[in-house]
């Protein structure tokens, strides 16, 4: 027995409907980002950057005491560059 015939004895009390789904109806579910939306994300963004900036700076000060490890201070690192790639996805998505 393969896999798919497996598969469908495991599931066979399941019924399956596929429907297409065209560009316009696609379009329709999609909810817009509005511009209030998208304006108190970004400064939802920055305020969470103010504050991992002053966690990042207490970090530093931890690793040079030797507290922390270089893999915990570059995961501060790496969520400080994450939240800037946001915040410039979002300025682009504004243009």
């Amino acid at each position: 027995m393969n896999r798919v015939d497996k598969f469908l004895t495991l599931f066979s009390d399941f019924e399956l409907e596929v429907k297409p789904v065209s560009r316009e109806t696609e379009k329709k579910q999609l909810p817009k980002a509005t511009e209030t939306s998208k304006s108190k994300a970004k400064s939802e963004l920055k305020r969470e950057l103010k504050r991992l900036n002053r966690e990042y700076t207490r970090a530093k000060r931890s690793f040079k005491t030797n507290k922390i490890t270089k893999q915990e201070l570059f995961d501060f690192e790496w969520r400080i560059f994450e939240i800037h790639e946001e915040l410039k996805r979002l300025d682009e998505e504004n243009e």
